[in-house]
């Protein structure tokens, strides 16, 4: 009997999924991933978003190449080349400079069909032989959490360009942390 329920609960979130249009529905992206709930699709147009965007939750996070026939030659398609996720140049919190962090509740979201650029990473302490500060995840900061990443360009992240020179230490394009460790 659990099995029944279980799956007719989460037949019951597939069919009651939203899809989210950005810029129609709101006009950024981390709007949008705010309106979300887990199951929920957040679709963005063709242009370049200035935004560094927190996404805790399953959701699917993708540009209009989810629609199309992708294949070995999907760098040269036009939803994924012309919709374009890039760092702030001068980000409300100069320690958070990555694109997209995604963070927390060992969740599941996939980011399908965009390009990342201009991530700067974000300002975290490391603690091995010592304390120091290092910057991490250039376009995409993954903690405890375990996303599908498809279809994505990744372009001049984890430079120095607008932190006093300061390169990414760890991930110019992604960096990966399970835990607190």
């Amino acid at each position: 009997m659990k099995k029944v329920i279980l799956f007719g609960l989460g037949l019951m979130s597939f069919l009651f999924a939203t899809t989210i249009n950005i810029p129609s529905d709101y006009t950024t992206i981390q709007a949008g991933i705010n309106a979300s709930d887990d199951g929920d699709t957040v679709l963005i147009a063709q242009g370049i978003y200035f935004e560094n965007l927190i996404l805790q939750k399953e959701i699917v996070l993708t540009s209009h190449a989810i629609y199309d026939d992708l294949g070995s030659d999907f760098h040269n398609n036009e939803n994924i080349i012309e919709t374009i996720i890039s760092a702030p140049p001068e980000p409300d919190d100069p320690s958070k400079g990555s694109c997209l962090v995604i963070r927390y509740g060992n969740i599941e979201p996939t980011i399908f069909g965009l390009t990342f650029q201009d991530g700067l990473g974000t300002s975290m302490i490391e603690v091995d032989c010592g304390t120091f500060p290092v910057r991490s995840g250039g376009a995409i900061l993954i903690y405890e959490a375990y996303p599908t990443i498809m279809y994505n360009r990744f372009l001049n992240n984890g430079g120095g360009q607008n932190t006093g020179g300061t390169s990414v230490t760890n991930g110019g394009a992604i960096s990966h942390f399970s835990d607190d460790d």
